[in-house]
């Protein structure tokens, strides 16, 4: 990372350690990084008793905010809603003051199934971006600059040297936003 915009990423995963063999690589590759502050949502509100002080002093702290899920249900896991509810509050993120304007809002996700499921001829009918749309609207609603999302496809079948390269190009990507 070649930039000092400082990089808070919220990873949102319910079975991080026991399940997640491509998100836990993408976390390992950028987890050292100086401007990288990795905070993993599930670890520390397993109950949904989410600190909205703290989190929204980490939104604060940063530049850049990165929310990182695998999609579940064609969705986000269900506490980074609740963790959008609680935190992203009146007078804090909207309303009267819009403390996270023009900060950088990105999602990375990643997705079982591959391009051919998520378009409008595939199982799922729409792509990954499209399912993002209310990420992206809740980016626009607090006034944060979103970006296009960076997702790995056919994570139950992706390859050692596959996941090496999704790896590295997950570290571009953060180069990238920081620029």
């Amino acid at each position: 990372m070649k930039e000092n915009k400082k990089v808070l990423i919220n990873v949102v995963h319910p079975k991080l350690g026991s399940e997640s063999r491509v998100n836990r690589a993408l976390i390992d590759t950028v987890k050292s990084e100086a401007n990288v502050t990795i905070n993993n949502l599930y670890e520390k509100y397993p109950d949904f008793r989410i600190d909205v002080e703290k989190e929204q002093k980490f939104l604060l702290e940063n530049d850049i905010v990165i929310f990182q899920f695998p999609m579940y249900w064609l969705s986000s896991p269900s506490l980074l809603k609740e963790w959008f509810d609680v935190v992203l509050s009146y007078n804090f993120a909207f309303g009267e003051e819009y403390k996270l304007e023009n900060k950088i809002f990105a999602v990375a996700t990643t997705a079982g199934s591959g391009l051919k499921q998520y378009n409008q001829n595939g199982s799922n009918k729409f792509t990954v971006e499209e399912f993002l749309n209310t990420h992206e609207a809740i980016a626009n609603y607090v006034k944060m600059d979103y970006r296009k999302p960076f997702i790995v496809y056919e994570t139950f079948i992706i390859t050692d040297e596959q996941l090496q390269n999704s790896a590295k190009e997950y570290k571009t990507y953060i180069e990238e936003l920081s620029k």
